[in-house]
């Protein structure tokens, strides 16, 4: 009889009597990750004043076209420490008779990042405007005049000097390194 159970149970396992069940498990695991940007200034911390600073302010070769022009602004370190430059430049254009000429600014690029300047590197803004749309203003701009920390102007002259139409729009973009 005992051949016969398991022969039976034999045949039981073979008919499909037997049952198979999946499970699925979903496991989400959670990552938190904590980032720290850490911007390097050279050990230059403390803002570039004119006095500070030299500076050349020339058109960009080839960019005139469909009424605006782009002039370079560089400014270089002549101190003896390292300093910062940032954001768009503070400017004003002068006329021969060193009258502010009227002008709406409207930086361009954002806020832009801290340049460090050691003694002798130099930064530099693009200011896009226009020379040649009507109406335009009287006399030629000959000087552009930056203003920095501290109340401090620095004067350079216009290469070439330029009319300023439009109703004086410019638009400095904010300072990158040059070096």
């Amino acid at each position: 009889m005992a051949l016969g159970c398991a022969g039976a149970a034999l045949v039981a396992a073979g008919c499909g009597l037997t049952s198979t069940k999946t499970v699925t498990t979903t496991v989400t695991k959670t990552v938190t990750r904590n980032v720290t940007n850490t911007i390097t200034t050279s050990g230059a911390s403390n803002a570039c004043t004119a006095h500070d600073l030299t500076a050349t302010f020339q058109v960009l070769p080839g960019s005139a076209g469909a009424g605006n022009i782009v002039y370079t602004l560089k400014v270089t370190n002549a101190a003896q420490a390292a300093c910062t430059v940032h954001g768009a430049p503070d400017i004003t254009f002068l006329d021969a008779a060193g009258n502010a000429m009227p002008a709406h600014v409207s930086p361009s690029g954002g806020p832009g990042a801290v340049v460090a300047l050691q003694p002798g590197d130099s930064a530099t803004s693009q200011v896009r405007f226009s020379p040649d749309v009507d109406p335009c203003d009287p006399g030629t701009a000959t000087t552009l005049n930056v203003a920095f920390p501290g109340n401090s102007v620095l004067e350079t002259k216009i290469n070439p000097v330029t009319r300023l139409c439009g109703a004086g729009s410019l638009q400095p973009g904010a300072f990158s390194g040059a070096n």
